[in-house]
């Protein structure tokens, strides 16, 4: 169960549990809520997808089996095959959700984490904006740490300013409802800033009006400030 496993790039791992083929739901689960894609595949096998390395599935089964008392064994699959929706403005599809990497950096805790996830649910907010409101983290920490751990540009806002044309491009009570701004236009598409650029849903309320984008990461009163400063059009 420990021995190495050459493994990178997108594909598939397989989890097998020993004796307790019922728990493969818990286990998929658990994976789901790490921001993993997880299927079950057979009664006691769960199918893994994604681009975490071996070391971080490793820990993350290795937690889950002792926390649950279950033996689960770890090994690759089959690559999976390519996806034309597997990166955008290079981010991988889906994003690793913004709890974990904040977790994974040791800027937040389990517990902060399961507050924050339980607050936003409650209220409806993104959970940056909740972390952020309660002062678990600070702006220019979160938006460099998203930046560092997503391999996407960092804007600053407040000093280069917004391109109002594109910004015109995304209804202001949108971008304000997902904390993010159309920056300026590239060769690529258009440079969209987000608060939050591993929500999923907010890149697909954005996609609704600007359907090819480049992520970036602002700070989310940076954002706010640019909309006030952007004139209605008309």
């Amino acid at each position: 169960m420990e021995s190495a496993i050459a493994h990178s790039g997108e594909g598939q791992w397989l989890v097998e549990l020993e004796a307790r083929p019922e728990a493969a739901a818990a286990l998929r689960d658990y994976f789901m809520r790490l921001g993993i894609s997880a299927r079950i595949a057979a009664p006691a096998l769960v199918e893994l997808t994604g681009d975490e390395d071996e070391a971080t599935l490793r820990e993350y089964t290795q937690s889950w089996a002792s926390t649950n008392g279950i033996a689960a064994d770890l090994r690759p699959g089959k690559p999976a095959a390519p996806s034309s929706a597997r990166a955008v403005g290079g981010l991988p599809a889906p994003p690793p959700r913004l709890g974990e990497v904040l977790r994974r950096k040791g800027l937040i805790s389990e517990e902060q984490l399961d507050a924050g996830l339980a607050e936003a649910h409650r209220t409806g907010e993104l959970l940056g904006v909740v972390l952020l409101r309660k002062r678990v983290i600070f702006e220019d920490e979160l938006a460099r740490t998203l930046s560092e751990q997503l391999a996407i540009p960092y804007v600053s806002i407040g000093r280069v300013g917004v391109d109002v044309a594109a910004a015109r491009m995304l209804p202001q009570s949108v971008g304000l409802q997902v904390a993010a701004i159309p920056v300026r236009l590239k060769d690529d598409g258009v440079q969209v800033a987000f608060a939050d650029p591993t929500d999923s849903v907010a890149i697909d309320r954005v996609r609704a009006y600007v359907p090819k984008i480049s992520l970036a990461v602002a700070e989310l009163s940076d954002i706010r400030g640019a909309w006030r400063g952007v004139p209605r059009a008309g």
